[in-house]
């Protein structure tokens, strides 16, 4: 029997009818996703140079994550219901918070969105992130590719920061090296420990300064870098500012690769149904700063340094 142009017509509504449903689910899921964010970014408004920071770590975010992300620049003025208004707009699976104003702002709106932190020091409570702090293991593992000849490597701190140095003590037993703490107090404490290191160090030995301001005062860091320069004893820091007064070398942050490392941070934290009780880890993310005439005085050749990539000479 001939198929009816009346039946076709039938068919056609029902299949019409059939996939409608499916049709509507599938444009409620494109419209859902539109409006949703895999990250919130956050960040504070500061002024040049410093928003460079801020633009070359959500840069790396950017590039090292593979869903949506959408920033938010914290402006002085604007009150929290902002920010509230902008996490609903993003219905982001976590916020990156960067710097210290950005997280504190953020947890006070109490949300149920995951955090991970960047571009801060110190926390109050743990929080999941990466800390401004570098890794003591990636400034010791650069001590030992410059100058292996080093035996000892001498530091002085005070007490609390004695306790985050286990991991430096340990990875340089591991080599073969020894870490010597002295514990200081007060700046004159300090310079009697400095006093004492030059006095029985040899061009074996190394100097590790600290970032403590309280503890290497600009008329101690002087004493130190003259002395040690005589002797021809090797001193590096954790601050990049003493490369230029004579420190052989020091690190900084890579921003981007930082942001990198935020970026599968948080992807990690997207597939957990809980917030992990994390603290900060320190970066390890970090460029190399050196003082060229520091190094030719201690006979060490920047340009003759393998496995050694030196981003900023003085």
């Amino acid at each position: 029997m001939p198929f009816s142009y009346t039946g076709r017509l039938t068919i056609n509504r029902r299949m019409r009818l059939l996939f409608l449903p499916l049709l509507l689910l599938g444009q409620l899921l494109l419209s859902s996703n539109a409006l949703s964010s895999g990250l919130l970014i956050v960040y504070p408004s500061v002024k040049a140079p410093y928003n460079k920071i801020y633009q070359d770590i959500i840069k790396g975010i950017d590039r090292s994550y593979p869903g949506i992300t959408e920033q938010f620049e914290l402006i002085p003025n604007n009150g929290s219901h902002v920010l509230i208004e902008k996490i609903k707009q993003y219905q982001p699976d976590v916020v990156v918070t960067l710097g210290k104003r950005s997280l504190e702002k953020v947890r006070l709106l109490e949300s149920s969105v995951p955090i991970v932190a960047g571009a801060i020091t110190r926390v109050k409570k743990p929080v999941l992130g990466i800390s401004m702090t570098p890794d003591s293991e990636i400034i010791l593992s650069n001590l030992l590719t410059i100058a292996p000849f080093v035996k000892r490597v001498y530091v002085v701190t005070n007490s609390e920061q004695r306790a985050r140095l286990q991991r430096a003590e340990t990875y340089l037993a591991q080599q073969g090296k020894t870490l010597l703490i002295e514990e200081a107090a007060s700046i004159q404490q300090a310079a009697d420990k400095y006093l004492k290191i030059i006095n029985q160090a040899s061009d074996n030995d190394a100097i590790w300064l600290m970032r403590s301001a309280r503890l290497n005062d600009p008329s101690i860091l002087m004493l130190v870098l003259e002395a040690a320069w005589k002797k021809k004893i090797v001193v590096f820091s954790s601050n990049p500012t003493h490369v230029k007064r004579g420190a052989l070398f020091s690190v900084y942050p890579n921003n981007e690769k930082m942001g990198d490392a935020l970026a599968e941070m948080a992807q990690q934290h997207e597939q957990l149904l809980s917030a992990p009780d994390f603290d900060l880890t320190p970066l390890r993310n970090l460029h190399i700063i050196m003082n060229e005439r520091t190094s030719k005085h201690l006979g060490i050749m920047p340009n003759s340094i393998s496995g050694l990539t030196i981003h900023r000479l003085l």
